[in-house]
C-alpha cells in the first residue's frame, strides 16, 4: 500500500534530519520533503476514511431495510 511505503520514507526522513552534522542546505531540503510525504499521508487517511464512512452507510442502509423481515 502506499501508505505504508510514504511513512517509512517520512521515517527515514526524519532519522536523517536527527544527524547533527547535517549541513542547512540538505536539512532544509529534508523537511521539505517530509512536509510534502505528511500531505500525502494525511491525504491518503481522509480518502480511507471517506470509503469507510461511505461503506458504513451503506451497511447502515441495509441493516434499516431489513430490520422488518426475518432472518
Amino acid at each position: 500500500m502506499e501508505l505504508e511505503k510514504n511513512l517509512k520514507a517520512l521515517e527515514e526522513t526524519s532519522r536523517k534530519l536527527d544527524d547533527k552534522d547535517l549541513p542547512l542546505e540538505e536539512a532544509i531540503r529534508l523537511y521539505e520533503s517530509g512536509i510534502r510525504l505528511v500531505r500525502t499521508c494525511m491525504d491518503e487517511l481522509n480518502q480511507s476514511k471517506g470509503k469507510i464512512e461511505a461503506m458504513r452507510g451503506e451497511l447502515d442502509a441495509m441493516l434499516k431495510g431489513s430490520e422488518g423481515e426475518a432472518l
